[in-house]
């Protein structure tokens, strides 16, 4: 959210005069708050992903708490992430910057996820069941193994089958011994055939967004200039390590961000997409960007025209939950959400 706080530490704005005025002056922004990583004692995250709380449970028809017993934390919300960066508490406020930029022409949002294809032949899912029975009787594995691919095949698995998947069997053995034996090409090279594979398109897991940001600076004057000069000075400052303070065995991370789409009056986007707490992993200026050098007269020699561009990515990937949660000052997440 805009930060009620923001005025109490001097933005840097460009252009100067696109907050606070009047007509054409007015216009929508992105507004970039940098800020330290709060440290924390939980050098493993195990704070963040596990807790220890009551269990309750049905009595009588009451609910009585049990015994206390350790287990995953819920998906954490956008309220948890801020709560965890720190990004309300005043330590983090004493040292927080703000910089106001025009909306990029090219606004997009992406979100992915990631899924792989995977396969399963019969001799591997009779290999997984037959492994579960070596706890029961070892005796039966294989008669177990070749009860569930003749299930699987809807017939009875003849004798030539029979001593095709027992010499397979017998190859993966050998490949405990350091062989190198292909149970699908020993099937190939008797028969010209190939196991019938179970294939089907797997979740993986969740990704993390990234945005591509282009801005284009063309000072009107030296004033105007030095603000532009400011803006990336405190980008290219924010995005770099720290020396840590631990005889230089460490180093400490650099600052993160938190991005967001504001109207022209201040208020949050209604529209546009929201991002949740990232970082800025490069940053790019050229300072020709017209495609030849010039500068403005004055002390300051600044080029007429700068382009800066960054990436922005965020540190915790999308949930469906973060589309029904409320933000941190007590609003649902609007617009098209994330």
């Amino acid at each position: 959210m805009a930060d009620p706080k923001k005025d109490e530490i001097k933005p840097l704005r460009y252009p100067r005069k696109s907050m606070g005025g009047t007509g054409d002056n007015k216009q929508d922004m992105l507004y970039i708050k940098i800020f330290s990583p709060k440290r924390s004692e939980d050098i493993y995250s195990l704070d963040s992903m596990f807790e220890t709380r009551k269990v309750k449970e049905l009595k009588d028809g009451k609910q009585v708490e049990n015994e206390y017993v350790t287990g995953f934390k819920p998906i954490r919300t956008r309220d948890d992430i801020f709560n965890e960066v720190g990004a309300q508490t005043a330590e983090i406020e004493s040292n927080a910057r703000y910089i106001y930029l025009p909306i990029p022409q090219q606004v997009t949002d992406n979100i992915s996820v990631d899924y792989a294809q995977d396969t399963l032949n019969p001799l591997q899912a009779a290999g997984l069941s037959a492994a579960s029975g070596l706890i029961g009787d070892p005796s039966d594995t294989l008669a177990t193994a070749m009860q569930i691919m003749q299930t699987a095949a809807g017939t009875s698995i003849g004798p030539d089958t029979k001593k095709m998947l027992s010499t397979i069997l017998g190859g993966k053995a050998i490949n405990q011994l350091g062989a190198n034996v292909n149970a699908q090409s020993l099937i190939t090279r008797a028969s010209g055939q190939v196991l019938q594979s179970n294939m089907e398109l797997l979740f993986n897991g969740p990704t993390l967004r990234s945005f591509p940001f282009v801005f284009d600076f063309a000072p009107h004057d030296e004033f105007e200039a030095a603000e532009v000069m400011q803006i990336i000075r405190v980008m290219k400052e924010a995005i770099v390590p720290k020396k840590g303070t631990n005889a230089g065995l460490f180093i400490n991370s650099p600052d993160l961000f938190q991005l967001e789409y504001i109207t022209a009056d201040g208020r949050e986007h209604p529209f546009l997409n929201k991002f949740k707490v990232g970082a800025v992993s490069d940053i790019s200026v050229n300072y020709t960007a017209s495609g030849t050098y010039a500068t403005y007269g004055g002390n300051l020699r600044a080029p007429v025209h700068i382009q800066m561009s960054f990436t922005f990515k965020e540190l915790n990937p999308i949930y469906h939950e973060d589309y029904h949660m409320i933000d941190v000052d007590g609003k649902p997440i609007g617009g098209v959400g994330f």
